[in-house]
C-alpha cells in the first residue's frame, strides 16, 4: 500500500512530538511535563497530541520502544567476532550508547514508575526483555563452565544496575567510562579481563 501525503503529515508530527518530549523532559522533568508543553514545543496544536498518544504515558513508552531499534543499530555496526570473545563487552557497549543517547528517557522512565504502578509494572516487563540477551549471554558462559557469581539472571541485574550507577557518575571520555565498566564487569564474572582469558 502507497503511503499519503497524510500518512506522511501524521508520523511527521507524531516524530515532532516524541522529539519535542524529550527537549520538555530535559527542561522540566516527566512529572512536571505538561501535555500542552510538548505540544507548544513541537509546534502542533494540543489536540493534535491525542490523534497520536493516548496520555503522556503512552508517549513515554514510545519512546522506550526506540531503545530497540537503537540497539539494533548499535549491533549491526559491532564485531561480529566480539560476541564469541568471553566478555560482557558487547552487551555493554549497546548499554553505554542507549544510555548516554536516551538518558533524558531513562530518567522520564524511572520518574514515571515511581507514581504509577501500573506503568511501573509496564515498564519492569520491558526492561526484562531488553536485559534478556544478557541473561541468555550469561547462561552460555555457565554451560561453558564459567562459575557465575550468582545464577544468570541474578547476575544479569547486577551488571545492568552497576553499569546504569556508573553510566550516571561517570564524568570522563565515554571511551574510557565504558573501558573501565568493561574491565569491572569482566573482572567480576571472569576473575579476568574476560577478552584476555583464552
Amino acid at each position: 500500500m502507497a503511503t499519503t501525503s497524510r500518512d506522511r503529515q501524521a508520523a511527521q508530527t507524531r516524530a515532532d512530538l516524541e522529539d519535542a518530549a524529550r527537549i520538555v523532559f530535559a527542561r522540566t522533568g516527566y512529572l512536571a511535563a505538561k501535555i500542552t508543553d510538548i505540544t507548544r514545543e513541537a509546534g502542533r496544536a494540543a489536540g493534535s497530541f491525542y490523534n497520536h498518544f493516548d496520555s503522556k504515558d503512552a508517549l513515554l513508552l514510545a519512546l522506550a520502544e526506540r531503545f530497540a531499534q537503537d540497539a539494533d543499530s548499535v549491533v549491526a555496526i559491532q564485531d561480529p567476532h566480539a560476541r564469541d570473545s568471553r566478555t560482557m563487552r558487547p552487551h555493554l557497549e549497546v548499554f553505554w550508547q542507549i544510555f548516554e543517547s536516551n538518558r533524558v528517557v531513562i530518567d522520564a522512565l524511572r520518574d514515571a514508575a515511581l507514581v504509577n504502578s501500573e506503568l511501573a509494572a509496564n515498564i519492569d516487563e520491558f526492561m526484562t526483555v531488553q536485559f534478556e540477551p544478557w541473561t541468555e549471554r550469561l547462561r552460555g558462559f555457565q554451560r561453558d563452565g564459567t562459575e557465575l557469581p550468582a545464577p544468570p539472571e541474578v547476575t544479569a541485574q547486577l551488571v545492568a544496575s552497576t553499569a546504569e550507577s556508573f553510566a550516571r557518575t561517570w564524568r570522563g571520555s565515554s571511551e574510557d567510562g565504558l573501558e573501565a565498566l568493561v574491565r569491572f564487569v569482566d573482572r567480576a564474572i571472569f576473575g579476568t579481563s574476560g577478552e584476555m582469558t583464552p
